[in-house]
């Protein structure tokens, strides 16, 4: 057989698997939309009815973590919303403050006002940021042994309520581990990337949040706006920082560890969603990286443990989702690849495949986070059309960025946690420096390369790929003059001043 010949049938093989793969993964959206649909039928259970309006007769010891980094001015908001409707003599504050730019001394400041109002308010800081965010989590733990903790994100704004609507919770079962509530957003409307960011959100927490509870499977942590039973963390092994999703590898140990957890879909506390490309593709990155990781990292525990099946296959397939973009990328280049060797009219059950593959993962995505928005009485309902198509583009675009971050985490290539930039404060540093143009960040070239190079091949030829070739050629294009547009601007606000 001609090596020619071999060449495009591995090609025709590896494209057939990435094909069938994102087709599993549309298949766990669509999955998880028509549980949720069932579930609307259905009374709610009494174990999915958590939230207790019971007085507390004996309020125990609570301690809020606040981990900070560089969050210049946006530490005001974050402290003062961390002193919540609790009795001050049961409530510790700990802004576990690693900044490097100063914005400690911010912290200190306004940590001793609110110290001036009765508040047991401590900054804690690491001149050795061991561990990032899971190691600052674990230091603040080895200062206090209160038995229920609270964590916040500096961007996050909690209702003063808060602890009063979940604290019980966990005082009521003693076989949970944590509670966690759903995000609001303080800036949804404020572009069309934070609009496509939202509906994405609503979707995992308005269906599959609500999902994974109501059925028993385990339940993420989202890293922020929960409360955890101190005894849980430390019998599942504590915060470790192996992987760039602290939260989730947590949650899923205390799962193996017999623990259990609730959803709180009443209960909400606002955060801010990233306002630039460029920061929202950091934000992305070390998601996905940090779900491969966990993957790597736990799946075989996962599997070997006494969960019924359906639930570790439920698991994997929600870790499995930072699959997409690789998939999406090998389908791509094989796809290229076939076209530019010559392979002529490819098999027709090759292509139903890839038909059918994308038409269940346009309507999979579609349903999902149509479902979150009714789900969630998003208004108005004739702008949601526009925010999905907005959310599917620019998700596209990232294909190299995501791709890369799970090629790292499956090579076991470390990396540093990169806090997302937010512009909740100003980010004023109290010392006075020279400003210098930044010397790293993304600048978009090799999205609108890419995206070049797969438009001259749609034109080209056109196939079954076509629509997903166009969108991703859109998104590309999108993101890449975005970032290009950014550190346009970056380098020029950044440029050397004459002191």
């Amino acid at each position: 057989m001609p090596v020619l010949t071999v060449v495009q049938w591995v090609l025709y093989l590896l494209l057939s698997v990435s094909l069938v793969m994102l087709f599993a993964l549309s298949c766990n959206l669509l999955g998880l939309s028509i549980a949720f649909i069932r579930s609307r039928r259905k009374p709610v259970p009494p174990q999915a009815a958590v939230e207790t309006a019971a007085e507390i007769v004996e309020y125990p010891r609570v301690l809020v973590q606040l981990p900070a980094f560089n969050e210049g001015m946006l530490i005001e908001r974050a402290i003062q919303a961390a002193a919540m409707d609790w009795p001050r003599d049961r409530l510790t504050i700990q802004v576990l403050d690693d900044s490097t730019d100063g914005s400690e001394a911010l912290s200190r400041r306004f940590a001793e006002e609110l110290r001036l109002t009765g508040v047991d308010i401590e900054v804690i800081h690491r001149r050795d940021r061991t561990g990032f965010k899971a190691g600052a989590l674990a230091n603040g733990l080895l200062r206090d042994d209160s038995p229920y903790i609270a964590v916040f994100d500096a961007d996050f704004v909690p209702p003063a309520d808060f602890l009063k609507r979940t604290v019980p919770v966990l005082m009521a079962d003693s076989e949970l581990a944590f509670v966690q509530a759903r995000w609001e957003h303080l800036n949804a409307g404020q572009n069309m990337l934070t609009r496509a960011q939202a509906v994405m959100l609503d979707a995992h927490f308005g269906v599959e949040q609500s999902v994974r509870f109501a059925t028993g499977m385990i339940l993420p942590f989202n890293g922020t706006c929960g409360v955890w039973r101190r005894d849980a963390i430390d019998d599942a092994g504590g915060w470790t920082a192996d992987t760039l999703t602290e939260d989730l590898d947590l949650a899923i140990r205390a799962h193996l560890a017999g623990w259990r957890a609730a959803y709180l879909p009443q209960v909400t506390a606002a955060g801010e969603l990233p306002t630039t490309l460029a920061a929202w593709r950091t934000q992305q990155h070390r998601w996905n990286k940090g779900f491969a990781q966990v993957a790597r990292k736990l799946l075989p525990s996962v599997w070997r443990s006494d969960l019924p099946p359906l639930f570790k296959l439920a698991l994997t397939l929600e870790v499995g989702q930072s699959l997409f973009c690789p998939l999406a990328a090998l389908c791509l280049t094989t796809s290229l690849s076939l076209l530019w060797l010559n392979a002529g009219q490819q098999p027709l059950a090759l292509s139903l495949l890839g038909l059918i593959a994308t038409a269940m993962g346009v309507f999979s995505a579609t349903t999902f986070v149509t479902l979150g928005q009714l789900a969630l009485g998003r208004y108005p309902r004739s702008a949601i059309p526009l925010s999905i198509l907005a959310a599917m583009t620019l998700t596209s675009g990232l294909i190299l960025s995501n791709s890369r971050a799970v090629f790292e985490a499956a090579m076991g290539k470390q990396s540093p946690f990169v806090r997302t930039p937010k512009m909740g404060g100003t980010g004023i540093a109290p010392s006075v420096r020279t400003p210098r143009v930044a010397s790293t960040g993304p600048t978009g070239i090799p999205e609108i390369v890419l995206g070049s190079c797969l438009f001259f091949t749609m034109v080209l030829r056109e196939g079954w790929y076509s629509p997903l070739l166009g969108t991703t050629i859109i998104g590309l294009a999108v993101v890449g003059i975005a970032l290009l547009r950014e550190r346009w601007q970056v380098m020029r606000t950044e440029a050397p001043v004459n002191m």
